[in-house]
């Protein structure tokens, strides 16, 4: 083997060769990229040099593709062979939009919400109206809001919109049910008021925990179910506050949608 030869074979090993001719690419770029025998339309998330040889040219490019829509859009390697461009689709823009919106409006600080790019969880500084009697829709609706809305900066977000509750006009002893989901709190002297209505439920991982780093998915980091029939109950627990909350039956969640408004 020549001297020339070995040296267009190193190179070729390398990549180097590859990066005096490849169309230099920059971090936001549209282009097609050539994974798992197909070609799919990616943006550029960042260029990534050739560490085997310093000062060499590039290696190739981590772009962003979505390679399965439950996951929503992943980084993956693909080398300069692998790599052409495209023209943004109307559909890249709008996406690019919301996107830059949505991060603009997250909360900043150290708030829980902050944590999720989304709102804090609401609580409830009293529960204990009313003294007697049945809680109104109103307070029911804002005690299951309370009781479903939840985070600690490191599970899973639970957030809630578009909450709609009914409250029974009669009231009934503890069932089995409700004794031992609430066994450890429930008030047994207490009446317990039948609850019906509906929510959106959004479920939001938190931005530490993303595999994702690119501005998509740091944004659209939630999941959401629409729950349009839902039931519960209100009770008073021994020392006499209010719980209330509602489960729905619908299991068909959406993925990799924005956190509810709301910053």
């Amino acid at each position: 083997m020549t001297k020339s030869v070995a040296l267009v074979a190193f190179l070729l090993s390398t990549g180097a060769l590859h990066s005096l001719n490849a169309q230099p690419f920059k971090a936001g770029d549209h282009v097609e990229a050539n994974l798992f025998d197909q070609w799919l339309p990616c943006t550029v998330f960042q260029p990534v040099a050739n560490y085997l040889v310093p000062n060499s040219g590039l290696r190739g490019y981590t772009v962003t593709c979505v390679i399965n829509a439950a996951s929503g859009p992943q980084e993956q390697f693909v080398g300069l062979a692998d790599i052409r461009a495209r023209a943004a689709t109307a559909e890249d823009k709008k996406q690019e939009a919301e996107t830059a919106a949505a991060l603009a409006r997250q909360p900043k600080g150290n708030g829980v919400g902050a944590k999720y790019g989304a709102r804090d969880p609401r609580t409830c500084s009293s529960r204990t109206a009313p003294a007697h009697g049945a809680p109104s829709a109103e307070q029911a609706r804002q005690y299951v809001i309370c009781e479903l809305e939840q985070g600690d900066g490191r599970s899973p977000l639970l957030l809630v919109t578009n909450v709609k509750v009914q409250v029974a006009a009669v009231s009934h002893p503890p069932n089995q049910f409700v004794q031992e989901s609430a066994a450890a709190t429930i008030d047994p002297r207490e009446p317990v008021w039948d609850l019906r209505g509906s929510f959106t439920s959004y479920r939001c991982d938190s931005l530490s925990s993303l595999m994702a780093g690119n501005d998509f998915a740091r944004t659209h980091n939630c999941w959401v179910i629409e729950q349009p029939v839902a039931t519960g109950y209100c009770f008073k627990d021994t020392f006499g506050d209010w719980h209330c909350g509602m489960m729905g039956t619908s299991t068909n969640w959406r993925t990799n949608v924005l956190p509810p408004a709301g910053y």
